[in-house]
C-alpha cells in the first residue's frame, strides 16, 4: 500500500514550472489553463483514493505511514512552486499572470493538505513544517490581527503586554520564514493572537491581571514575556510592606498553581514552559529580594565564526547525530550555550540563516577541521 500516489501530480506540476520559462503572455495563458485544471482533476481524484484506501482494513501503523509520506511530498512540491516566484524575469503583465497560476497550484496543493488534516488527522503529522505557501498564508492572518491590537487603547491593560505578544509572534513568524514552522506552532500562534484579539476587543471586564493568567494558560513561553512578567511582579510589589509582599507573592502562587499549562501549547517548544519557569521563580521573591532571578546559562566560546559554526551543526543534523529533528529547538540550544569569536551574543535569527546559507568560504574552513579530526581517528584509533 505504501507508494507515492503523488507521481502524476510531481509531473503535471513541473510541466506548469517549466512553461514559467515562456515569455509570451497569449502563448502562456493557452498552455498552462489546462494543466492547472488537470492538477485540480488530480486532486480531486486523489481525495476519493484516499478516502477508499485509508478505510480499507490497512494497519495503522501502515497507514499513518502512508498519510505522512503523502503529507511530506506535498508540502515539497509546494515549496517548489514558491521557490520558483523570486527568480522571475519577465515582463510585468507575464509575471502577474504566472505568479496567479503558481497561486493557484499552491492553493490547490493546500487544500490536499487539509484534507489529510481533516479527515485522517489522527495520523497527520502536526509537528511536520507546513509549506512555505502556508506559512505566507499565517503571516498575513495573523497581520489582520495584528492591526487593530497595536491601535488598541485600554486604561485597564498594560500596552507593553499587548506589545509583548506582538513581537514575539512577529518573531516565531520571521524565524518560520527562514528554518520552518510546523503545524502545530501555526495553530498555536493563531490561537494565542486570536485569544488575545478577542479578550481585549470583545471582553470589557478584561484586565492586565486577566490577560497575563490567559497567556501563562495559553502557554506563552517567550522570554519577552517571562521578561515582562518578572518586572511587572517586581513594580507591583516594590512599595509593599514586608508582610503585603509575602501576602501577595501568596496569592499569586496559588492563583497560578491552580491552573493548568499544556506542553503541547508551547509558543516555542524548546523553552520551559510559562509554569516551569514562572513558579520556582514567584516562590523565590520572598525576604527582601527586588532583583529578578534569571536561570544563569553557561556559554562557551568556540574559535569559528557564526556562518562556521552553523555549518557544523548543519553537518550534525544531516548525518543524524541528532535525535531530534527540530532545526529551531536544536539551533536555539546552540545559540544560547556558545559564543564565537566575533559574537559574545549569537542571535538565533542570523544564525538560522547560516544554518540554511550555502557558505563556501565557510565550507573550506569546516573541510579543513573535518579533514584533522579525521587525520587524528586515523592516527589514534586506526594506526
Amino acid at each position: 500500500m505504501l507508494k507515492s500516489e503523488i507521481i502524476e501530480l510531481e509531473k503535471s506540476v513541473a510541466a506548469i514550472l517549466t512553461e514559467g520559462s515562456i515569455t509570451d503572455e497569449t502563448s502562456y495563458k493557452k498552455l498552462i489553463a489546462e494543466q492547472v485544471a488537470y492538477v485540480n482533476t488530480l486532486c480531486a481524484d486523489l481525495k476519493k483514493k484516499w478516502t477508499h484506501e485509508l478505510l480499507s482494513a490497512a494497519k495503522e501503523q501502515v497507514i499513518k505511514r502512508y498519510v505522512q509520506y503523502h503529507q511530506a511530498g506535498i508540502i515539497q512540491l509546494s515549496d517548489q512552486v514558491s521557490k520558483r516566484v523570486p527568480a522571475l524575469i519577465v515582463s510585468e503583465d507575464l509575471r502577474t499572470s504566472i505568479i496567479d497560476t503558481y497561486g493557484q497550484v499552491n492553493a490547490e496543493l493546500d487544500r490536499m493538505l487539509d484534507f489529510l488534516r481533516n479527515q485522517f488527522y489522527q495520523y497527520f503529522d502536526v509537528d511536520h513544517k507546513v509549506s512555505a505557501y502556508r506559512c505566507q498564508l499565517l503571516a498575513l492572518d495573523i497581520k489582520t490581527f495584528e492591526s487593530e491590537l497595536t491601535n488598541f487603547q485600554n486604561q485597564a491593560i498594560d500596552k507593553s503586554l499587548v506589545d509583548v505578544v506582538l513581537i514575539s509572534v512577529d518573531e516565531v513568524i520571521d524565524e518560520g520564514s527562514i528554518s520552518g514552522i510546523s503545524y502545530r506552532q501555526a495553530e498555536q500562534l493563531l490561537n494565542l493572537v486570536r485569544m488575545t484579539h478577542q479578550l481585549l476587543l470583545f471582553d470589557t471586564t478584561t484586565t492586565t491581571e486577566v490577560l497575563t493568567r490567559a497567556l501563562y494558560q495559553q502557554n506563552f513561553n517567550s522570554f519577552h514575556f517571562y521578561n515582562w512578567f518578572q518586572e511587572h511582579f517586581l513594580t507591583n510589589i516594590a512599595q509593599l510592606s514586608q508582610q503585603e509582599k509575602q501576602d501577595y507573592i501568596d496569592r499569586q502562587v496559588k492563583a497560578l498553581s491552580g491552573i493548568f499549562v499544556s506542553p503541547e501549547k508551547a509558543l516555542q517548544p524548546e523553552l520551559s514552559s510559562t509554569d516551569v519557569f514562572i513558579l520556582p521563580w514567584l516562590q523565590e521573591q520572598t525576604g527582601n529580594q527586588t532583583k529578578r532571578a534569571k536561570p544563569a546559562t553557561v556559554q562557551f566560546p568556540l574559535n569559528l565564526s557564526v556562518p562556521q559554526f552553523a555549518l557544523f551543526i548543519r553537518i550534525f543534523y544531516k548525518t543524524g547525530c541528532f535525535p531530534l529533528e527540530n532545526v529551531a529547538m536544536i539551533t536555539r540550544f546552540f545559540t544560547e550555550h556558545f559564543t564565537t569569536k566575533k559574537q559574545p551574543h549569537i542571535s538565533h535569527k542570523s544564525f538560522g540563516r547560516a544554518f540554511y546559507s550555502l557558505d563556501q568560504s565557510a565550507a573550506a574552513v569546516v573541510r579543513d577541521f573535518l579533514q584533522k579530526m579525521l587525520n587524528y581517528l586515523n592516527k589514534t584509533y586506526f594506526p
